[in-house]
């Protein structure tokens, strides 16, 4: 029998969202975050919900599609590599519309993990009702609880009253919250894995932009687009649709620039995929002109591990990112303002689109010496190995507390109001 001081250490993730979700880049951190716990030595638990940010991010559940269309099952178990998901089935993929019944039922499931697996500490994110008792309902049984910020739209006090740690990506957004909000943030680094992302092959001929939406900058990527269809038709720009949907934001922004299309002959557009590695292999230049909070930039970090130079805007944490691997577009002021529809007049883009023709489409010897700077970045700066040191040496103060251990319900026993018996 293990005795408690050889135990591993336990972890339970705690959400809506399911982390399976193949549109939501914080959750991809997550799961690679518990992957290397796990080849830590941690024990981790998880529960979750078929809750996706899109529709086109459930894909990696198909097997199990018809339990969770029939509603024949409340909870599904499934793995995914190392992990083991218990996940709560509702009538909605998306998360506005979960019903009362459904969250009371995740909600016993969460007493249920709490009661069974006895985490050493419970690691979430969300700022919704339901993400109030799961800290809530930690920290009267004694368990710690992690929370990861994921985005910069956090305010106010009440959401994080009962987290004992923040945890983010970035050095930036975590300065961001200290001077806005006062928050003692740790950030631990990008997470992901090499293996996962890393193209073959690299014909490098496409620019490439993820996600239209307007708040990663779609109206940006469609004037460049539409400069350089006139003056180099051989520029290619690819587009992969997440949560956004090109067709559409193409008619949007290009009727408000005074003559509506509803197609552009230098752009391919590329469907929602779980694998990227063929998209980067076509890749030879990675558009990323985010106007809202970008707490680090995933793709922007994927995309130089592939070698893959970045033109990101200097928003959130994105420079810190791309560090010396790429340019930062200096944009008006209003355009990082929601609902984010200023755009920047053609005569502001023109040194950034002479910068894509002269340097990086025509001077070879240029572009290859930022190939080599996007991969030097991705080596020194945005380690997978660096990263979970980092969260390692966050987390352990709390783990080491070893609250699995402790008499939960006794905890629960004293703040109750009635005094009922055990």
């Amino acid at each position: 029998m293990t005795s408690l001081s050889t135990r591993k250490s336990r972890l339970l993730w705690a959400g809506a969202f399911s982390l399976v979700d193949t549109s939501n880049g914080a959750v991809m951190s997550v799961c690679q975050m518990l992957r290397q716990l796990i080849a830590q030595g941690y024990e981790v638990a998880i529960l979750g919900a078929t809750i996706f940010d899109h529709q086109r991010g459930s894909t990696r559940l198909k097997p199990h599609w018809a339990i969770i269309e029939e509603k024949s099952a409340d909870v599904i178990y499934f793995e995914d590599g190392p992990l083991l998901h218990r996940t709560v089935v509702t009538a909605s993929t998306s998360r506005d519309q979960m019903t009362s019944h459904e969250t009371d039922l995740w909600f016993a499931q969460y007493q249920a993990a709490l009661d069974g697996f006895k985490p050493d500490a419970v690691y979430f994110y969300g700022g919704n009702t339901l993400e109030l008792l799961i800290a809530s309902e930690a920290r009267a049984r004694g368990i710690p609880t992690i929370f990861y910020l994921a985005n910069g739209s956090y305010q106010g006090e009440r959401w994080c009253r009962d987290v004992n740690l923040l945890l983010t990506n970035s050095r930036a957004t975590a300065a961001m919250y200290a001077q806005t909000q006062g928050y003692v943030v740790t950030p631990v680094g990008a997470f992901i894995d090499p293996s996962g992302v890393m193209a073959k092959q690299h014909s490098r001929k496409r620019i490439l932009f993820v996600n239209p939406t307007v708040e990663k900058g779609v109206g940006i990527v469609i004037m460049l687009a539409l400069l350089l269809e006139q003056r180099r038709p051989d520029i290619v720009f690819e587009v992969v649709e997440a949560r956004g949907e090109w067709a559409g934001m193409l008619r949007h922004i290009s009727r408000g620039l005074g003559s509506e299309r509803n197609s552009l002959s230098n752009v391919v557009v590329t469907e929602h995929t779980d694998d990227m590695r063929p998209v980067y292999g076509r890749a030879r230049l990675l558009l990323a002109p985010s106007l809202w909070w970008e707490t680090f930039g995933r793709v922007a970090i994927e995309a130089m591990i592939n070698g893959i130079p970045v033109i990101a805007s200097k928003r959130g944490g994105l420079p810190e990112a791309i560090g010396d691997a790429g340019f930062t577009l200096t944009l008006p002021p209003q355009c990082y303002e929601a609902p984010y529809s200023y755009l920047p007049t053609a005569a502001g883009l023109e040194s950034l689109i002479e910068k894509i023709i002269l340097r990086l489409y025509d001077d070879e010897a240029f572009y290859a010496d930022y190939v080599g700077r996007a991969r030097r970045m991705a080596q020194t700066q945005h380690s997978l190995q660096a990263s979970t040191q980092r969260l390692l040496q966050a987390i352990e103060p709390l783990m080491s507390q070893r609250a699995g251990d402790c008499d939960g319900h006794a905890a629960l026993q004293a703040l109750h109001k009635q005094g009922l018996p055990a």
